[in-house]
């Protein structure tokens, strides 16, 4: 039992549970890769639309508590983006919950863990004190995105099936990314020991990984940000910064957070089940009439569901007069 009360505490979701950091991010990497690896192997089998629904929950309840440990206002929206997402997979109308996403998300993981009352609120905290930002270009839902998906094509990559895969390299950015969730949560809950020590245990797995000699905790910690910022500088090297109000509405990231899947219940009727980050093209886009993949459809289709295609996705460009 944790003895100190941290923000996600109050949401009784999470009250009675209290979930560990480390616990979420175990919990939504496996999922995430469960998912993956159905997709991979088995895209036609009955247990997607389950696996699909495990995914939104778990990676929807780490968002949601990284949220309210920080204060992301990028986070709040990817929680409530996957409750959505979870609502539709329940296929529960807005009259059948009239709030929103992340409501459903919180009553949901509750009934997980046998909790009657998921959504509703304790009396609050008194108001915390400005937190730390996460010290990187990037946000906080492209860092949970990355992290899982390091973590599933590195487990992915040791089957003989996938032989391009580079291992090593899904491994060592898997471990950075779990790394920095662990220390910006750690710095915004300074009393959460657990979640301190597992941040200087990733980046004391980092040194050893590059092979350089160990040091202290802080140091170890503060070696895992050095090459995360680093890495971060490379990525955007050869990127021109988008403005925070871009027009293709990424602000800033470089990525937007698009639904790539839906379910077909015939009749024309198509609810969401999948969505990941995709490059913004900075500016608002349309389909090419004469894509190849899609023929100018927008859209490709296989049994039961609809994908967006995105060879054809070329930005829009307005011509002023004068």
């Amino acid at each position: 039992m944790h003895a100190t009360l941290h923000p996600e505490h109050t949401i009784h979701a999470y009250r009675q549970e209290r979930p560990s950091l480390t616990r979420l991010i175990r919990e939504a990497q496996w999922a995430y890769y469960q998912l993956t690896y159905a997709l991979e192997h088995q895209p036609d089998t009955d247990a997607i639309l389950i696996l699909r629904r495990h995914q939104a929950l778990h990676l929807g309840a780490l968002c949601d508590v990284l949220a309210l440990r920080t204060g992301d206002p990028n986070l709040h929206e990817a929680a409530r983006d996957h409750g959505d997402m979870l609502r539709e997979v329940d296929s529960m109308s807005l009259h059948d919950h009239p709030r929103n996403g992340r409501d459903h998300l919180r009553t949901q993981y509750g009934h997980l863990h046998g909790h009657a009352r998921g959504a509703a609120h304790a009396t609050p905290l008194p108001a915390l004190s400005p937190l730390r930002r996460l010290p990187l270009q990037r946000t906080g839902p492209w860092l949970v995105h990355h992290m899982c998906d390091h973590y599933a094509w590195a487990l992915l990559g040791q089957s003989p099936q996938f032989p391009g895969i580079d291992v090593p390299h899904e491994q060592r950015r898997h471990l950075i990314t779990q790394g920095v969730i662990l220390d910006w949560a750690a710095s915004a809950s300074p009393t959460d020991t657990a979640t301190t020590t597992a941040a200087a245990r990733a980046g004391h797995a980092l040194r050893a990984l590059d092979s350089q000699p160990a040091l202290d905790d802080q140091g170890a910690r503060a070696y895992l940000l050095d090459i995360a910022l680093e890495l971060d500088d490379q990525d955007h090297q050869d990127d021109d910064p988008h403005p925070l109000d871009c027009a293709g509405g990424c602000a800033g990231d470089g990525e937007i957070l698009t639904v790539l899947t839906w379910e077909h219940h015939g009749e024309g009727i198509y609810t969401p089940v999948h969505q990941e980050p995709i490059l913004c093209l900075g500016t608002a886009t349309s389909h090419a009439a004469d894509c190849p993949t899609c023929e100018g459809h927008g859209y490709t289709y296989r049994s039961g569901y609809r994908e967006l295609c995105l060879d054809g996705r070329t930005a829009e460009v307005t011509h002023q007069d004068g």
